[in-house]
């Protein structure tokens, strides 16, 4: 009986061994806590945009200096009346206007040099803001300052046309007629005029324009004599700004992109 007991006791001994040895097992092997989730990591979504660099394509251009479009109004030099100064021409006058010296030619050659360079360049002034091409002599000698109520002074006709004479060895004036009374006077050249008409004409959209279309356009150019007119339109074509559009050559078409 007592071997047996003994071997009862040594298999529950056993047993006891094995459930603790189980027991141990199991605490190592589980994670009493509860398991962690494993996530997966957020990437924010980042919109990308592929932006190309901007080319540059050459194109053809053209510059044109911008043209005053407003109408020009010619003011008629025999409309003025004798001692009154025009609005127009009141920005000019130079300071010597109340030296009564100025309207006498001095005898020394270097100031009567000098004297027809301040007349002459004057004249050129008095034209441009009269938009006036053409002059007569016995007109304007008649309107101020050219005659000078105040000091009781005036350019007689000999005087003046030594000023014309001036102006034209400078190749700023020329005689309009063989009596030598009347001065076609250039206070801008005729290629300065060419390459107005030029730029106003690409502004407003005149592919083509006649000699009439010029006139019509009421501008500085308008009141040029039509020879003139014409040489700028000859002018325009020599330089390829234009083609003639007709045979007749009274037509140009510009060539604004070529």
């Amino acid at each position: 009986m007592a071997e047996l007991q003994r071997k009862k006791e040594k298999v529950e001994k056993k047993k006891s061994n094995i459930d603790v040895l189980e027991e141990v097992l199991q605490d190592v092997t589980t994670d009493s806590s509860a398991p962690s989730k494993v996530e997966t990591p957020k990437f924010e979504k980042e919109t990308i945009t592929h932006t190309l660099p901007q080319i540059q394509v050459p194109s053809r251009t053209l510059t044109v200096e911008k043209v005053v479009t407003k109408p020009v109004e010619r003011i008629s030099i025999s409309e003025l009346k004798p001692g009154t100064v025009h609005p127009n021409v009141k920005p000019i006058l130079p300071g010597w206007v109340s030296k009564p010296w100025r309207w006498m030619i001095p005898e020394d050659p270097e100031l009567k040099q000098q004297w027809l360079i301040t007349w002459g360049d004057f004249l050129l002034a008095f034209a441009r803001v009269l938009n006036q091409h053409i002059l007569d002599l016995q007109e304007i000698s008649l309107v101020y300052p050219f005659q000078n109520g105040i000091l009781h002074k005036k350019l007689s006709i000999p005087q003046l046309k030594a000023i014309s004479e001036y102006l034209i060895e400078q190749e700023k004036a020329t005689w309009w007629d063989t009596d030598e009374t009347r001065l076609r006077v250039y206070w801008k050249t005729l290629n300065s005029f060419a390459e107005e008409i030029f730029n106003y004409s690409f502004q407003n959209g005149f592919e083509m324009v006649t000699l009439y279309d010029m006139v019509k356009m009421n501008q500085t150019w308008s009141s040029l004599p039509p020879k003139d007119l014409q040489i700028i339109m000859k002018l325009m074509v020599k330089s390829k700004k234009a083609s003639w559009a007709d045979s007749e050559q009274k037509t140009i078409e510009f060539n604004f992109f070529s």
